[in-house]
């Protein structure tokens, strides 16, 4: 299995939002208030030239956003999604790498995520330490930070 990363296009927004609901849905957590916020299944046109893909075969598995910080010094990680059939297949370790490096060409010294409990140990395996609890749409989620080289 090869996985491919590049930049997302334009015309992929529809693709990433489809993505993005159906992996959120894989967990069974808040079905009926994702299937109703529109938020759940799209990716802001202004976001697209901050996406990065990963793809198998020519067909997008995962996805990650990075959006420079309203400070600097921090980047934001505002979407990381793998589609549930690629789940466990190191795609998600692979776009939070690229994320990192994105982060870091963009100057950011921390990147920062609002994280469900489900995707947590996900972040803090890979070096996120805990710097909060926030309100969101469906419920408090951690904000999560990681220190960049």
């Amino acid at each position: 299995m090869t996985v491919g990363i590049r930049a997302a296009r334009a015309d992929e927004r529809e693709t990433l939002g489809a993505l993005k609901l159906r992996s959120s849905l894989a967990w069974g957590d808040h079905v009926e208030a994702l299937q109703a916020l529109p938020e759940a299944r799209e990716v802001p046109a202004a976001h697209v030239r901050h996406v990065v893909v990963a793809e198998i075969a020519g067909q997008i598995v995962g996805f990650v956003t990075v959006l420079p910080g309203d400070v600097t010094a921090q980047a934001e990680l505002e979407d990381l999604f793998v589609a549930p059939e690629a789940w466990r297949m190191g795609i998600g370790s692979l776009l939070l790498a690229e994320a990192e490096r994105r982060a870091a060409a963009l100057g950011a010294r921390s990147l920062e995520v609002v994280a469900s409990e489900r995707a947590r140990p996900f972040y803090q395996a890979s070096g996120f330490r805990f710097a909060g609890i926030v309100a969101t749409l469906l419920a408090p989620a951690v904000r999560l930070r990681k220190d960049l080289p």
